[in-house]
């Protein structure tokens, strides 16, 4: 007699358990991809804004002088319009209406602090006003990019050069700052997510665009030759910024939450000193790098 070929199946109690496994091993693995996909539009936002701003401000510096507008508005409507895909401005006093978020603590710090968006330069960080050439009271001026992005543009007319040969006040030597939100008024509102900024540095054919995606937390302090071994102690994707990086930093220093101490760059000034940049004041200097300061990491 021939054997029946039996084919034994799951039994309903099997099945169930195989699902809940396969449930619990999803609710566990999908919020990290899910993260990391964010994590990626958020990065290439950040690029994003970066090229386009800042190639439009180039082709501005190449054809005049950065310098020659009046005040936010004015360097919006009559230089950068003609650079950059700009489908909506808005005044000062109605910067919500391009989606950006001016209610009072609706933004989230790169500290995880709640906090207001700056509508004045004097709002970006601490000692502005310590500034030779800037005026803290000046306005930003508000527009929405063709891909949706919302710009809030701070304009300093009377930016200054370069200096590398001396301490200066690193808050003259920015030219335009701009906070952009990839998403506009959506959530979630976060500094080093959907919110960013682009800065500007130097108004002649030399000018420099940076946007630092900056840690959350200090590294290790220590010496100008050991500072950047900190960063990779840390996190091996970052690094410790250059001199400019760092001044886009102390200039937006509210929206990171770094309003206090002295910070390393990765920038030489000689042999034996380093550039290094003073959050409480806005000052730069060069230092001996035997000094120990505090180091802050960007990833570029």
């Amino acid at each position: 007699m021939k054997k029946k070929n039996l084919k034994k199946g799951f039994t309903l109690a099997e099945a169930l358990l195989t699902i809940g496994i396969i449930g619990v091993v999803a609710a566990m693995t999908l919020p990290t991809v899910i993260n990391e996909t964010r994590d990626k539009e958020y990065a290439a936002a950040r690029k994003k804004a970066l090229a386009t701003i800042g190639e439009a401000v180039r082709l501005i510096t190449i054809q005049g002088d950065i310098r020659y507008a009046e005040n936010a508005q004015d360097f919006v409507e009559n230089y950068l319009k003609k650079q950059l895909q700009i489908v909506k401005t808005c005044d000062n006093n109605n910067l919500r209406d391009c989606g950006i978020e001016t209610e009072p603590n609706k933004m989230v710090s790169l500290a995880e602090q709640k906090m207001t968006m700056p509508k004045t330069i004097n709002e970006l960080a601490p000692g502005m006003s310590n500034g030779l050439a800037i005026d803290p009271a000046s306005t930003s001026y508000g527009f929405v990019m063709s891909n949706g992005y919302a710009v809030n543009l701070f304009y300093n007319p009377s930016c200054l050069s370069d200096n590398k040969d001396a301490n200066h006040w690193g808050q003259d030597r920015v030219c335009v700052n701009a906070i952009y939100d990839m998403n506009g008024l959506a959530q979630p509102n976060e500094v080093g997510k959907d919110i960013g900024f682009v800065t500007i540095l130097y108004p002649d054919v030399r000018t420099i665009a940076v946007a630092p995606d900056v840690y959350k937390q200090n590294a290790a302090g220590a010496n100008f030759d050991n500072a950047g071994a900190s960063c990779t102690n840390q996190n091996k994707e970052y690094t410790l910024p250059n001199r400019d990086e760092l001044l886009a930093m102390y200039y937006n220093a509210n929206l990171l939450g770094i309003t206090s101490g002295f910070y390393w760059s990765a920038s030489q000034a000689s042999a034996e000193l380093g550039w290094y940049q003073i959050f409480n004041n806005g000052n730069r200097y060069r230092v001996a790098k035997s000094n120990g300061y505090s180091v802050r990491c960007v990833r570029r």
